[in-house]
């Protein structure tokens, strides 16, 4: 199983839910206008939650998703070098494995949820 990641702002997660599909490429770009999803490995998440979304104050969520259960969903998963998914996410289902609630640190920075360390990410 290798697990891919994507960060998404909680109110647009939460809004998808009745849809089931999850539509947002990145901050505040729709998968409409990119043409996929961003995803990240574990080893990117720090860049990513520092570069992408540093300076954001709104809460956010860490969705761990199945790279294999996508692609049997029928939602291409392709490496460039980073993750994309060339479909929208589903916001339940197999592929989702698990939603990891972001929070700052002291100093204001993204933390990595200590719960990833626990999902064994391959």
């Amino acid at each position: 199983m290798t697990k891919i990641l994507h960060v998404a702002i909680v109110d647009d997660w939460e809004a998808s839910r009745p849809f089931g599909e999850y539509e947002v490429s990145t901050r505040a770009v729709p998968f409409v206008d990119a043409g996929f999803v961003h995803a990240t490995t574990a080893d990117g998440l720090p860049e990513v939650l520092d570069r992408v979304y540093g300076s954001l104050q709104l809460p956010l969520l860490l969705i761990v998703l199945d790279a294999e259960e996508l692609q049997a969903a029928g939602a291409e998963v392709t490496w460039e070098p980073a993750p994309r998914v060339l479909a929208p996410l589903p916001t339940a289902g197999p592929a989702v494995i698990a939603e990891l609630p972001l929070e700052r640190d002291a100093t204001g920075a993204w933390q990595v949820p200590a719960a990833l360390a626990g999902l064994t990410m391959g």
